[in-house]
């Protein structure tokens, strides 16, 4: 049965802190660090707080070629009560500055909406405030996927792959250097 009203049980389980393994970060504008989960832990968080009971809706998206964004507006419903929030994602350019995966960069906002949606219910709301200890930040490699791409992007633009530079690379530092290789290819083109 629909539930229509939120409980003080489903707000003490939105609310909750996250594990120390479910919370990532990413780097942000201005050199700052993001602290996020990802969109599979915050769907977890809301079954366990509604017992499946909830609904996400895509309203509206918007393809802004121009300044490479999509953008989504979707709308949660959880507990008789109703957010809303944007979401985007930078579009994905192959090398040779075709669209990689439109789709996927679509659903990687979809994602995004639906988190900030649920950020408004008090999902993951303290990671905003500051509250997550130093151990968050603790060294993580670069993937293999992400060494092979800056590979990939290295080699596209004549660069010589320096195999000793991206074994010390944090991910945080490849994701950097992926978006300033992205951006000479983009100026190239």
């Amino acid at each position: 049965m629909y539930q229509t009203v939120m409980t003080m049980k489903n707000r003490e389980v939105l609310e909750k802190k996250f594990s120390k393994k479910e919370v990532k970060s990413r780097p942000g504008p201005g050199g700052r660090t993001i602290l996020y989960v990802e969109t599979a832990s915050v769907i977890r968080r809301l079954n366990e707080a509604f017992d499946g009971d909830w609904s996400f809706e895509i309203k509206d998206k918007y393809i802004d070629l121009q300044n490479g964004y999509v953008w989504i507006l979707g709308r949660l419903v959880c507990g008789g009560i109703v957010k809303e929030q944007f979401g985007s994602k930078a579009i994905s350019y192959n090398p040779d500055g075709s669209f990689a995966d439109l789709g996927d960069d679509l659903k990687a906002a979809a994602s995004d909406a639906l988190k900030k949606c649920a950020t408004l219910l008090g999902v993951g709301l303290y990671l905003y405030e500051g509250e997550e200890s130093e151990e968050t930040f603790a060294f993580r490699p670069a993937t293999e996927r992400q060494k092979s791409f800056i590979r990939d992007l290295l080699k596209s633009q004549g660069k010589t792959v320096d195999e000793e530079l991206l074994s010390r690379l944090s991910s945080q530092e490849a994701s950097q250097l992926i978006d300033t290789l992205r951006g000479e290819t983009t100026k190239r083109l």
